[in-house]
């Protein structure tokens, strides 16, 4: 009989052991797990040299590990974990993110009211639901429709936790609401509710303003830590902002606070509250205690850094937009005057101010051109630096470059803010250099050096006749080419589609038909016909030759293609403001309107082409018959359109119920006499002929009477006095 095989030595005995104790952990799965121990001093130092770093080696640890969903480890390596709902409170939480979604209240009282109870329901769990992948949706919602006494009892709630819960991949993005709507109430006083007026709860003693301190005094110590922290820099540079009494808007494109991958949660609100709304978008009042504070913080976040770990931070993709926030509030909210400070952030990354090519600061600023995150703290340096600052900066290394600097996808972005800062003689020459490459940029389809380029011209008033020569040489000589050119629309492609559409149809005999619909569309395709109609639309503005050559392009097409440009969501745009633009002359206008007469119902019938046909009324203000016309051909179609709701919109706006019944009414008001009436307070109707002929009768009879009353008077007198 074989025997069986084993391993012989100390390395048999060691490996049974090894796995008797793994399979002893998985049948226990309760078993305490052993903590990792934080090394000591005297260790670390040893496990450096070890790896072969200096103590005051140029290693820079930028980058930190990700904890486990629902564990945020702080500087001394513990884990905190505040629980998880259990399946009936996450229905219920679920099924309140629903009904707040759907906003089916009546009145805002009754959704205060749902609100109450979900906080209410809340009480106790809001660490668990902040902390929630599911339910943290549903806490930035309820913040963001609290009132004040609300927001300080939630506030109350995260005090003592901010640490970990800024730091938290769900929590961070509810302390960013928090911070955002608890902002604009600091200064407002609350009266103290009694404890029994909702559920019981104590109402917190602390103001919104105290609470504030609170959390800076809370995260005091990790400010360098935290700059660089994948989550709880979002919430840093909403708090500096807050702080400084400065609006935080997510939603803008050029916000300092959140990404372009931020998910952006759309609040409902009820009639009446558009005004909050707004006043979250304005600055508001501090307290004069938050000025110091954010001073201290501003010094403390960079005081531990030196200049190389600084800027390195300028290219690093988490550290750049904080670096962002202190440029702006060292430069816009605390004074120009604060960059002459040694200390200052600014005067630390660039300390040469003359921005001489072979300075250190001239070094910096290049390195910071062609890079994708440095840029952008590049643009915010062009847009807030003081004005000497920038003339130095500007006339020694990007004045002589802006033509290739408008070339490159990265640099060109800086361009836009030099121009935006350029006074009229320096754009003059900046505009000569740029217009050799506006034949490269229209090619490569960057098109938006060129139209903040047209818009600056018509700010600082240069003429802007060589710029519409380059652009018309950059497309076709054919006025139906370059149109299609312009706004990348191609016409052939989309009549050869429905031709073959129509075809496979008719072979098909009607049996297994497909919908089929236009090819799907790429964004960067769709990126590219939006700034191509963002261009046309900034041409279309400038009187004289610039706006020719776009009504030139549309005065060529045929009536067919101006109704497929007015149902595209982008050239619809072109469009509309070709129609009601100052630039376009009656002629124009008489010309253009005429081409939509018998394609008005299906662009009524259309999202797109139904904004068109809004336009089309203020169009034809001056041209009377053809507005009688376009309501004549909308009123054949009136079922049509009042089974749509776009074509409601359009029935609506175009007061075709005032057409039919009252039609001297409708064409005073298709004339624009309302408007012209109300524009002069107190004016009355014009009188019609047949009026203003019995008033030029009475007013000569009165003056025939007071002439005959006058002679008789005479001839008393004269009769008297003999």
């Amino acid at each position: 009989m074989p025997r069986e095989q084993q391993k012989r030595g100390r390395r048999a005995e060691k490996k049974a052991e090894k796995d008797e104790s793994k399979r002893k952990f998985q049948e226990d799965p309760d078993a305490p797990v052993a903590k990792r121990l934080k090394p000591s001093a005297g260790e670390a130092d040893e496990t450096n040299d070890a790896a072969g770093f200096e103590e005051n080696g140029d290693y820079i640890p930028l980058d930190q590990g990700e904890a486990p969903e629902g564990e945020v480890p702080d500087n001394s390596g513990d884990m905190v974990f505040y629980g998880l709902l259990d399946e009936e409170e996450s229905e219920y939480f679920s099924r309140a993110n629903e009904m707040l979604e759907l906003n089916q209240f009546q009145d805002a009282e009754e959704r205060s009211l749902f609100v109450d109870s979900v906080y209410a329901e809340a009480s106790g769990k809001e660490l668990k639901i902040a902390c929630s992948q599911g339910c943290s949706r549903l806490m930035e919602k309820l913040i963001s429709m609290s009132n004040p006494p609300q927001l300080r009892r939630i506030f109350s709630k995260f005090i003592g936790h901010f640490l970990h819960l800024v730091q938290h991949r769900f929590a961070s993005h509810c302390c960013e609401t928090l911070f955002i709507h608890a902002g604009p109430a600091v200064m407002q006083k609350t009266k103290p509710r009694p404890k029994d007026s909702e559920g019981g709860e104590e109402e917190p003693e602390q103001s919104l303003a105290d609470m504030f301190m609170s959390v800076v005094e809370e995260l005091k110590n990790n400010w360098g830590y935290l700059l660089t922290e994948r989550f709880a820099s979002h919430t840093i540079r909403v708090l500096l902002l807050v702080l400084a009494g400065e609006p935080v808007d997510v939603t803008s494109n050029e916000s300092f606070v959140a990404s372009r991958k931020k998910e952006r949660l759309e609040i409902p609100t009820i009639q009446g509250e558009e005004k909050v709304g707004k006043t979250k978008k304005e600055k508001h009042t501090v307290p004069e205690s938050f000025e110091p504070t954010l001073k201290k913080i501003m010094t403390d976040m960079v005081a531990g850094l030196d200049d190389v770990y600084l800027r390195a931070l300028a290219t690093h993709p988490v550290g750049n937009p904080v670096l962002q926030v202190l440029l702006f509030l060292e430069l816009s909210h605390f004074g120009k005057s604060s960059a002459k400070d040694p200390k200052s952030t600014i005067r630390r990354l660039v300390p040469d101010e003359s921005f001489e090519e072979e300075s250190e600061s001239g070094i910096f600023i290049r390195g910071l051109l062609y890079d994708p995150v440095g840029s952008r703290l590049l643009e915010t340096m062009v847009r807030y630096l003081p004005g000497k600052a920038f003339k130095n900066l500007y006339r020694n290394n990007l004045g002589d470059r802006i033509g290739s600097l408008s070339r490159n996808s990265t640099a060109g972005y800086v361009v836009l803010r030099i121009l935006e800062r350029l006074g009229k003689d320096d754009l003059k020459i900046a505009m000569t250099n740029i217009i050799p490459e506006i034949p490269g940029l229209i090619e490569r389809s960057r098109l938006v050096v060129p139209k903040v380029l047209i818009e600056r011209a018509m700010v600082r008033g240069i003429d802007t006749k060589p710029l519409a020569e380059a652009l018309e040489a950059a497309y076709s000589a054919d006025p139906i080419i370059r149109l299609q050119q312009m706004l990348k629309f191609n016409i052939s492609e989309n009549v050869a589609s429905k031709s073959e559409d129509h075809d496979m149809d008719a072979a098909t005999d009607g049996k297994d038909r497909k919908p089929r619909g236009p090819p799907p569309i790429s964004a960067a395709e769709k990126a590219e016909k939006l700034h191509a109609s963002l261009l046309v639309q900034a041409m279309l503005t400038v009187p004289g030759p610039m706006s020719q050559i776009v009504y030139t392009a549309l005065l060529a097409q045929t009536s067919e293609t101006i109704a497929q440009l007015a149902q595209e969501p982008t050239t619809s745009r072109v469009l509309q403001q070709a129609l009601t633009s100052t630039t376009s002359t009656p002629q124009i206008r008489r010309q253009l309107t005429t081409r939509f007469q018998g394609h008005l119902t299906p662009l009524a019938l259309s999202s797109s082409g139904s904004h068109v046909v809004d336009a089309l009324w203020s169009a034809t203000k001056d041209i009377f018959f053809v507005k009688e016309r376009m309501a004549q051909e909308l009123e054949q179609h009136e079922q049509e359109l009042r089974d749509s709701f776009v074509g409601r919109a359009v029935w609506r706006n175009w007061s075709m119920d005032l057409f039919k019944r009252r039609r001297r009414d409708w064409a005073y008001k298709a004339k624009g006499l309302e408007e012209r009436d109300a524009a002069v307070e107190g004016a009355e109707r014009p009188k019609s002929k047949l009026e203003q002929a019995r008033a030029r009768y009475a007013a000569a009879r009165e003056a025939a009477d007071a002439g005959a009353t006058g002679a008789n008077q005479t001839a008393v007198a004269s009769r008297d006095a003999k």
